[in-house]
């Protein structure tokens, strides 16, 4: 079942304390009309890591290009302060999860075997861990899960730049695919009910077609993200 709405207006919905274990965090909470929840605190400047994102080609193997970034450089790889919510229906008013959607290129048209992906998410409160799901596309909705695994200890919201990385190693016989000119969905689902987390903003200002699911992911409706979480994807070219 899916459901389709596109975003526009936004309201507040109240400012709260959050602790997690080492920095308490103030956080003023802001959801569209689709029910998609914008979070944002005061950066921690000082912990900010100099130069954490490095030029990523130099740790893959080679002949592994870019599929998709809108990821920056130095201290600003992601929005620090702000970011899609996802969260368990203990730490929200309900469960909350957003997607994004990503293109593959037609020109030229390349198919891609997946090999890294990266993602800014940071947390907030409760269990710290996630699931990270790559989807296809179900007539502009996440359908059915090609790829998906596990992060735990992420770093506190306000902080910058560590990203979580799914590094993967396909052999002949088990790989991802990505098809040029096929839309693809990315998204995380909180670890259980307690977990708030946030999938920073990414600083391109990149927009696109996104996805909400108030139910851990069984269903979604369409919405337009402006701008979308922080993420890259890199792979193999198939000629």
């Amino acid at each position: 079942m899916t459901k389709r709405k596109t975003a526009s207006a936004v309201i507040v919905i109240g400012l709260g304390c959050f602790a997690s274990v080492d920095a308490p965090a103030q956080v003023s909470k802001v959801r569209t009309t689709d029910g998609a929840v914008l979070s944002t605190t005061a950066p921690k400047a000082s912990t900010a890591i100099p130069d954490a994102n490095p030029a990523a080609e130099e740790a893959l193997p080679d002949g592994v290009t870019l599929i998709y970034t809108n990821l920056g450089t130095g201290t600003s790889v992601y929005n620090a302060g702000t970011g899609w919510t996802e969260a368990g229906a203990e730490a929200n008013d309900y469960p909350l999860a957003e997607a994004m959607a990503f293109t593959l290129g037609s020109d030229p048209p390349n198919d891609y075997i997946l090999v890294r992906i990266d993602m800014g998410i940071t947390y907030l409160q409760g269990t710290n861990g996630m699931n990270l799901i790559l989807a296809e596309d179900n007539g502009g909705v996440p359908g059915t899960i090609i790829y998906s695994t596990s992060f735990t200890n992420l770093p506190d919201f306000g902080t910058c730049c560590t990203l979580q990385t799914a590094k993967l190693a396909p052999t002949k016989s088990s790989y991802v695919a990505l098809k040029a000119g096929q839309q693809y969905w990315l998204y995380p689902l909180p670890a259980d009910t307690t977990t708030y987390l946030i999938w920073n903003l990414d600083v391109t200002k990149k927009q696109g077609n996104g996805a909400v699911s108030k139910d851990y992911g069984t269903t979604w409706t369409a919405a337009t993200m402006n701008p979308f979480g922080a993420f890259n994807l890199y792979g193999y070219p198939v000629k």
